[in-house]
């Protein structure tokens, strides 16, 4: 098969979903016996002249921006103009952060469609991207998957409630703050364990002694595994149409994920627990303190992550278009 470069802007060993889309995706095929693709991070107009002319180029979420005269497939891993629409929402009128959301989604949704346009296919990472996109250019859903196998079931026998980060101004996890705060003080006897890269003021708004930071760390899996649920509130604002790798390894790991509406986009789920409220919220924390609860929950969960969520077969789909196109 002819060649494939895949493209990001993110680099390789950055602590971001981006990225890790692109390397789930880089494992799969080369399991598939698919060897012949190059991954290129930090990718910018300086390295265009590094891809040949000929070469069929999978450009991940905005590095498509730099293709003008090559072919590449789009994957939109979410929609910026969108998710900086209903951020506008999160704060007041009067407020330049309004504004400033407002003008990046009248850039992103122009960029976004001349990405889009210029593409010869666009790989989408969820269903309601496609309902958006498909009118602008062929597309296919490919999910965000994860590699069953990696996972192991959590063999926490208590109530132990994970947060998955990074957790830093201007990210989307950030949002959840108040909600997380007013979780955490209702629970004294629990313990929170907030992993990955966090930011002081967030730190320093959740300094409980129910609350343990990890920092960035090397064993994510086994950490996360350690605990028995997932909380992950976003406000309503906090509106993503991109998948939430952390929601796919939870379920895999068989830990009942708890979350708010929005949260849940593009994991539409029946075993997911979720609260449109923070006192909701807190119900459904009571709701799992019981384990055969959690169990059961967790179990129906990682079936769902095999038939869906499963890279072995998600990949697929990938290589159907790449063989059409390249």
């Amino acid at each position: 098969m002819t060649k494939i470069v895949m493209v990001t802007e993110h680099k390789k060993n950055s602590p971001n979903g981006s990225i890790n889309r692109a390397k789930w995706q880089i494992e799969a095929l080369q399991r598939k016996g698919f060897t012949n693709i190059q991954l290129v991070d930090e990718f910018d107009k300086t390295k265009i002249n590094q891809i040949p002319d000929d070469i069929l180029i999978h450009a991940q979420q905005l590095s498509g921006k730099f293709l003008e005269k090559s072919k590449y497939i789009a994957d939109a891993h979410g929609l910026e103009y969108i998710h900086s629409s209903w951020l506008s929402k999160g704060y007041p009128f009067s407020s330049w952060r309004h504004w400033s959301f407002i003008a990046k989604k009248h850039y992103y949704k122009k960029l976004e469609h001349k990405i889009f346009r210029n593409s010869k296919h666009i790989i989408c990472a969820g269903e309601r991207i496609f309902d958006i996109v498909k009118d602008i250019q062929t597309a296919t859903v490919v999910r965000n998957s994860v590699f069953l196998e990696k996972y192991k079931p959590t063999d926490c026998k208590k109530l132990r409630v994970a947060l998955v980060g990074p957790f830093q101004r201007g990210k989307i996890n950030y949002f959840g703050l108040d909600m997380i705060k007013f979780i955490v003080k209702q629970f004294e006897d629990v313990e929170f364990v907030i992993i990955g890269p966090t930011d002081k003021n967030f730190k320093d708004d959740l300094q409980f002694k129910n609350t343990k930071f990890t920092g960035k760390i090397d064993n994510y899996i086994e950490t996360l595994r350690s605990c028995s649920v997932l909380l992950a509130p976003y406000p309503e604002y906090a509106y993503y149409l991109g998948s939430k790798t952390k929601f796919l390894e939870a379920a895999a790991c068989e830990m009942p994920i708890i979350t708010t509406p929005v949260g849940n986009l593009d994991f539409q789920n029946d075993y997911v627990c979720l609260g449109k409220t923070k006192q909701e919220l807190v119900e459904q924390i009571h709701y799992l303190k019981s384990e055969s609860v959690r169990k059961d929950l967790g179990k129906k969960l990682r079936s769902e992550i095999s038939r869906k969520y499963n890279a072995e077969i998600e990949i697929e789909k990938l290589i159907k278009i790449y063989n059409e196109l390249a």
